[in-house]
């Protein structure tokens, strides 16, 4: 039976990594479920997902592993994923666009760790 610590831990994944997803599908008008294909889907719904990656990584501080878990991946996905969306930040609008949603994800990370449903996280708290 997995400890109380392990169950708290899986469960703040999935809230971080379910905000990520909506906050990504907010921001490019897709439907939640598209995010959780199995497939590949089309183009832009890949690059919406590797986004997702990000942001639950980068600011939801989750370990790639946490990451791949969520959202049904390789380990290996979540890390392609996560290069491939900091290379596209030499891109001006790519760069406003993921600044956005950045902002909004902390937004909704912070309202939940002020409730206390989030324990509050030192690597959220250093990526301001």
């Amino acid at each position: 039976m997995p400890k109380k610590s392990d169950r708290a831990a899986r469960r703040e994944a999935r809230l971080v990594v379910r905000m990520a997803k909506e906050v990504v599908c907010e921001a490019y008008g897709f439907p939640h479920a598209d995010l959780l294909t199995p497939d590949r889907g089309g183009a832009a719904i890949a690059r919406a997902r590797q986004i997702a990656m990000y942001l639950a990584h980068v600011i939801g501080g989750l370990t790639l592993n946490d990451v791949a878990i969520e959202f049904s991946r390789d380990r290996s996905t979540v890390s392609h994923a996560c290069i491939n969306i900091e290379d596209g930040r030499d891109s001006p609008i790519i760069e406003i666009q993921l600044e956005y949603m950045e902002r909004r994800l902390r937004e909704r990370i912070g309202s939940l760790e002020a409730a206390g449903v989030l324990k509050s996280c030192p690597a959220r708290r250093n990526r301001s």
